[in-house]
């Protein structure tokens, strides 16, 4: 089986999240893509993070319906910073025949030699990397030369429909009362209307978990 694995904040999901799951999906014949939600990420740094029940039921809304997508709680019911090693060696545990995919973009790969352990990543899991709107592959591939061993084997890059949609850009709209129709699944929007998220004015929540500036 091919899993793919797609971390991040989802602070909120939205459809650039969805769609790039679905393209990595398809372009590498993945049987299935599990969303995990961070506590806290370590370069989510110096801001306000949507408590991780909210934000896990969003991603749970966002993917319910299609069979090919599930979530997991993995690392907020483990609490603390998210470390993508730990994680992957969890699921390599759970899922031992398992061939496990880490999607993400241009823009984070380039930060692939300051995570933590980032050799034994590369040993655990393959990456779908997407095209993103400021990271060029080249700049990518520049960020990544400091890795020893071959990981390009490691490493596939993939081109992604570009939907210029930001978690960063959504929160601000909903802090100043801008519309967010066609930016998130229709359940999501209505939840975060619900539940009065993201109305602080500068796009944060206002019961939130902080992120350490590490």
């Amino acid at each position: 089986m091919r899993l793919g694995v797609f971390g991040g904040s989802f602070d909120p999901i939205h459809l650039g999240h969805l769609r790039l799951a679905e393209e990595a999906r398809e372009g590498f014949a993945l049987d299935r893509v599990l969303f995990i939600p961070t506590w806290v990420s370590p370069f989510k740094t110096g801001r306000v993070v949507t408590p991780p029940e909210h934000r896990l039921e969003m991603v749970r809304l966002a993917t319910d319906g299609n069979d090919a997508f599930s979530y997991s709680a993995i690392e907020c019911i483990r609490e603390g910073t998210s470390y993508t090693v730990e994680t992957l060696r969890n699921l390599r545990a759970e899922n031992p025949s398992a061939e496990l995919w880490f999607l993400t973009g241009t823009d984070a790969i380039a930060d692939l030699p300051r995570w933590r352990e980032p050799e034994e990543v590369l040993r655990l899991t393959r990456f779908a990397v997407a095209t993103r709107a400021g990271t060029t592959i080249q700049q990518a591939r520049e960020g990544l030369s400091h890795l020893p061993g071959a990981w390009q084997e490691r490493i596939s890059f993939f081109p992604m429909t570009n939907i210029d949609i930001s978690s960063t850009d959504i929160r601000s709209r909903l802090g100043t009362g801008r519309s967010v129709h066609y930016l998130l699944p229709p359940d999501v929007e209505r939840y975060i209307a619900a539940h009065g998220l993201y109305q602080t004015g500068d796009g944060s929540v206002n019961r939130g978990i902080h992120a350490p500036a590490i």
